[in-house]
């Protein structure tokens, strides 16, 4: 919280994971189950501890706020409620769930915990993560942090030939129904691909937009970053994207080693912000997503989020203050406002 609050954020995503539960073995029982029919380790669902564990998370994480920071931050779960965070000048902050797995092993279990996650504010959750787990394939998101190359991954961590689990479906209906944003991050192209097909299915007319909370786009070889395609799609459902602040995946096809400077890196970051905003025709759908805390090297000068208001006032310089503004907070408002509306307008807040 002192970090964020040095570096002037107004809004900010507070993302509940728990690693263990995607990294660590199945139990013995699931094992045997996977041997029997020949398959990875890896794609064994967590246990039905999981969801309780994320849950434990989420009731921690605002317990810390709401006794040591209350008059700096607060936890927002409706319009209302965001709107008095800002009036009061304190950091409005919403849970988010990084990986699908935490939610249990069938789809009715599944579907329970996304009403659960619903109910406690929940703003999106990302569907796929590091591994495929049950629910999606995705792309080796970090390979090259390990010094792997894409090949080499996919011989360790094989994934079946599928797109979207079956929990994973359920998971996005379950998400669509009670207005939790899908965030599209980590998600091969075959799994993106199905997303937005089961999306055109359950909401053919694109009222519920999309999220890839941590991207970038591909300018190289990386395929975790997103190609014009892919742009394209979450533009066509008024997405957002927010810029992941990893050096590696900035730096991918545009330069050969990480910036060394804030100038440097804001340059770098704005070749990402450039390229979404030509696909997309204006500045409307990119957001700053960071991924501060995770599996990243951040880029120079941006290293926590206290230099986030640092960040803010050379996009301003670069871009103008009104498109300058949409890119560092009023995109990400934007659409908060737009899950929240729905969410309220369905009677499910």
């Amino acid at each position: 919280m002192p970090l964020l609050r040095e570096g002037d954020v107004g809004l900010a995503c507070s993302v509940l994971y728990s690693p263990f539960d995607e990294m660590i073995f199945s139990p013995r029982w699931h094992l045997h189950e996977l041997r029997r029919h020949d398959r990875p380790y890896h794609w064994a669902p967590p246990t039905h501890r999981a969801f309780p564990r994320l849950l434990r998370q989420l009731d921690s994480v605002e317990r810390h706020v709401v006794d040591r920071f209350p008059a700096q931050a607060v936890f927002v779960r409706s319009l209302d409620a965001l709107d008095a965070a800002l009036t009061s000048g304190r950091t409005a902050l919403v849970h988010c769930v990084e990986g699908a797995f935490h939610l249990g092993d069938e789809p009715a279990a599944i579907d329970a915990a996304v009403v659960e996650l619903a109910r406690r504010g929940v703003a999106y959750i990302t569907v796929g993560h590091l591994y495929f787990k049950g629910m999606a394939t995705v792309v080796p998101s970090w390979a090259s942090w390990l010094r792997l190359t894409p090949e080499r991954w996919d011989a360790i961590w094989p994934q079946p030939d599928v797109g979207l689990s079956e929990r994973a479906e359920a998971a996005v209906r379950a998400m669509v129904r009670e207005r939790v944003l899908v965030d599209v991050a980590h998600l091969s192209a075959r799994a993106f691909r199905e997303t937005f097909s089961l999306l055109d299915e359950l909401d053919p007319e694109g009222r519920v937009p999309v999220i890839a909370s941590h991207g970038a786009v591909r300018f190289g070889k990386l395929a975790y970053n997103l190609d014009e395609a892919a742009v394209e799609a979450i533009v066509a459902r008024d997405g957002v994207i927010g810029v992941i602040l990893s050096s590696h995946h900035l730096a991918d096809g545009l330069r050969a080693g990480a910036p060394r400077t804030l100038e440097e890196s804001v340059d770098l970051l704005c070749r990402h912000i450039d390229r979404i905003g030509e696909i997309a025709g204006s500045h409307r759908h990119v957001a700053i997503g960071t991924d501060l805390g995770g599996f990243i090297e951040p880029v120079s000068g941006i290293e926590t989020s206290a230099r986030l208001g640092a960040l803010e006032r050379e996009l301003d310089r670069r871009y103008g203050e009104e498109d300058g503004q949409l890119i560092s907070s009023g995109n990400g408002f934007r659409l908060l406002r737009s899950a929240l509306q729905l969410r309220e307008s369905s009677g499910i807040a």
